[in-house]
């Protein structure tokens, strides 16, 4: 059986004062795509788009109107669309006093905390580069970078975190 290896190696941590970024494996992404009413139908009362909702056990992302991303455990899909993202993105955690400081350094998004708050994400590019990131505490993020590039926004990071 193949095995999933990271892009970033096995050392995927960084630490600086008021900042730590590691690499969060171990995660299940999939796409869901389809007519509002069969989303309605598979996932209940859609969350607005840059809201992120859900349990212990499943958080929904609306990122287009007719597409959402769901992290964890998947409902019935009967009349959608599903597409596995989990083994084509690497997930980066950024925590700490600073990480919205980094954040702010590397996309153009407005990171304040009255703003962007627990639960919201946002899908911006850092490096040129697409990524989605998500707000899970008040200084607790998650990146989802392309797997192709993840190597090339964890480099980014590291070196932004490096002046933070």
């Amino acid at each position: 059986m193949l095995e999933t290896h990271s892009p970033l190696g096995t050392n995927a941590s960084f630490e600086t004062p008021g900042l730590s970024l590691r690499e969060a494996p171990g995660f299940d992404l999939t796409q869901l795509a389809g007519e509002e009413k069969a989303l309605k139908r598979a996932l209940g009362d859609l969350p607005d788009f840059g809201q992120a909702t859900g349990t212990k056990d499943q958080t929904v992302m609306r990122v287009s109107p007719s597409q959402v991303w769901v992290l964890g455990e998947l409902p019935r899909t009967i009349g959608l669309h599903v597409t596995p993202l989990s083994s084509s993105r690497t997930r980066i955690a950024v925590e700490g006093e600073k990480a919205r400081a980094l954040l702010l350094a590397c996309a153009a998004v407005d990171f304040d905390a009255s703003t962007f708050k627990s639960g919201h994400f946002v899908m911006t590019g850092i490096h040129h580069t697409p990524v989605l990131i998500h707000c899970r505490k008040p200084n607790q993020f998650h990146i989802y970078a392309m797997r192709s590039f993840a190597l090339s926004v964890w480099e980014w990071l590291v070196d932004a975190a490096r002046t933070a």
